[in-house]
């Protein structure tokens, strides 16, 4: 370059990317990825870890969101029982039950059983991680077992990120509940709760490991188990009162 001319090169040549790998490729299928994996195992093994990072902005830049990762979970769960709704699943059954004597009623005596109460089971796989997810979000604004000055956005953050183990855990029952019988349905929801007070409170004992002492870490991860039950199973009987009223309204039109 001389006297003020410049020399055309040409183009820049874009450097070569490889193309989108498993990660992608996870990601794209079940809406995780291998950050999303690793944020569940350190929950599992190390949940302390995930507890401190949940208190930067940025996650420390080694873990997924907690709510992404829950809800994502949720998704992959909702997933598997609407494939696996079997038609001796317990929910299926219990609505059948329902829509039985509902037929024997005057104004109900013409009704399909079966397409209503397959109604109510798809409508229950919609409504109730709706109706959950509300009731949580309302249950983490009220819990403070996280440490004195633990802000709102902080405390959003550790509620979900404490209930991901346990959350999935319950894939493994749904796979298992897929092929049970109604009796022995009912015996896997027993150990849906049971799982639930023990996987939710050992990891906010883990948790907490940072911030508190073994015995203020006891009661504050019981608490926590124990509020996040009550949560849940009062979300559940929300989300059949309202898909019974749903589906009572469409039967009571045929």
């Amino acid at each position: 370059m001389s006297d003020g001319q410049t020399t055309d090169t040409g183009p820049a040549t874009p450097a070569k990317k490889s193309g989108p790998g498993l990660d992608a490729l996870v990601e794209d299928v079940l809406g995780l990825n291998i950050r999303g994996l690793k944020t569940i195992w350190y929950l599992v093994k190390s949940p302390a870890a995930v507890f401190t990072a949940a208190r930067d902005e940025n996650w420390e830049d080694r873990f997924t969101p907690s709510i992404r990762l829950y809800f994502s979970i949720i998704a992959v769960l909702i997933f598997f029982q609407f494939i696996w709704a079997g038609e001796q699943s317990y929910t299926r059954e219990a609505f059948r039950m329902q829509f039985e004597q509902m037929r024997s009623m005057p104004n109900f005596g013409n009704i399909d059983v079966e397409s209503a109460t397959d109604f109510a089971v798809d409508s229950y796989l919609f409504v109730s991680p709706i109706v959950i997810g509300i009731c949580l979000l309302l249950t983490a604004c009220c819990i403070f077992v996280w440490g004195k000055g633990t802000n709102l956005v902080t405390r959003i953050r550790l509620f979900f990120a404490a209930l991901i183990p346990n959350t999935a855990f319950s894939l493994l029952l749904t796979i298992a509940g897929s092929f049970a019988t109604v009796q022995q349905s009912m015996a896997i929801a027993s150990v849906t709760f049971a799982s639930m007070l023990i996987i939710n409170g050992i990891t906010v004992y883990r948790g907490l490991r940072p911030v508190y002492g073994n015995s203020a870490r006891i009661w504050r991860s019981l608490l926590f188990a124990f509020i996040t039950m009550i949560a849940i199973a009062f979300a559940g009987m929300v989300s059949q009162l309202i898909v019974g009223v749903w589906a009572g309204l469409q039967i009571a039109k045929l």
